[in-house]
């Protein structure tokens, strides 16, 4: 992999029939299957780049959702909150995503992880933008330390499982670096990464 591209490491999006089951038995299936309808609709939406449509779908789930249960809340919030922010919600997309890693920390490991590596790509994308824009060193250097340090602790935890995805996370982390040595004027001549360039790959 060239240096100069960032291998994004975000993990697919949840089974709509696993989906399903996370809405619990017990609950109205009358209920539950309108729910999973609506994710399904995300789900598609999101496959054909429509996001904000896919935000808003995602954004209808969480209302409809049973609140009792906090693990599917977390995910749809963490769905909503990306899509939000593949739409040009930039920041606000990345804090509802920050939410949801502080609370998955430690309840739902698996989902931080997905959490932590759409963080970490919407940080590198926007300290790509920030740049472009002209902002200030620092202005954008904490974003790209963000993304550093998130690309980091996953390099981290999935060399310690065994994973993988450890080496292309690696050179997420050098891609990071990478963009913070090189000279503006290089950068302009570069392509600018696609928002909608994330890479979906089977969790280890």
């Amino acid at each position: 992999m060239s240096r100069k591209k960032l291998l994004w490491t975000v993990w697919a999006v949840v089974p709509v029939l696993l989906a399903i089951w996370w809405f619990g038995p017990g609950q109205d299936l009358q209920a539950r299957t309108r729910v999973a309808s609506t994710v399904e609709q995300a789900i598609t939406a999101a496959e054909g780049k429509d996001w904000k449509l896919a935000a808003e779908l995602f954004g209808q789930a969480i209302g409809e959702a049973p609140s009792d249960s906090p693990e599917s809340n977390r995910w749809l919030r963490l769905r909503a909150s990306h899509a939000e922010f593949m739409s040009g919600n930039t920041w606000n997309g990345i804090s509802g995503m920050e939410e949801v890693l502080a609370e998955a920390k430690e309840a739902d490991p698996a989902l931080a992880r997905d959490a932590r590596a759409r963080i970490a790509t919407a940080q590198y994308f926007a300290t790509w933008k920030l740049r472009l824009e002209g902002a200030k060193p620092e202005v954008w250097k904490p974003e790209a330390e963000k993304a550093r340090q998130h690309f980091r602790l996953l390099a981290e935890d999935a060399e310690a499982r065994g994973a993988a995805e450890t080496e292309d996370l690696k050179k997420n982390v050098e891609s990071v670096i990478w963009l913070e040595r090189m000279d503006l004027a290089e950068l302009q001549s570069l392509p600018l990464p696609g928002v909608c360039g994330f890479f979906f790959s089977t969790p280890s």
